[in-house]
């Protein structure tokens, strides 16, 4: 083999060792960018959901407040209600109560 042919091979080598030096420096930070971009990406999904988490939180209690007020506003129709047959009642109550003191 003569000289020529011996420098071109070294070349060569040398040329494939820098190809592939630079290659996986490449890959290396394609790597290092892609990781980067994965964990903001799921940093902001986190943020997302909390938000939806929040909202779904403050339209549930919005909606328990209105059915409570609901709730209660119809135990107070049914209070209004017994308080006025008791008042009925107590006018009953009372006649049979002086008639039996009156007799006695």
């Amino acid at each position: 083999m003569s000289m020529d042919a011996i420098k071109q091979v070294a070349d060569s080598e040398e040329l494939a060792k820098v190809c592939v030096a630079k290659a996986q420096a490449e890959a290396k930070t394609l790597t290092q960018e892609a990781l980067k971009a994965g964990q903001a990406m799921l940093a902001r999904a986190r943020q997302e959901a909390q938000e939806q988490v929040k909202a779904a939180m403050a339209q549930a209690e919005a909606a328990g407040a209105e059915k409570g007020k609901a709730v209660l506003a119809e135990y107070e129709k049914e209070c209004e209600a017994l308080k006025a047959k008791a008042g009925a009642e107590m006018d009953k109550a009372v006649v049979q109560i002086v008639g039996r003191v009156v007799r006695s």
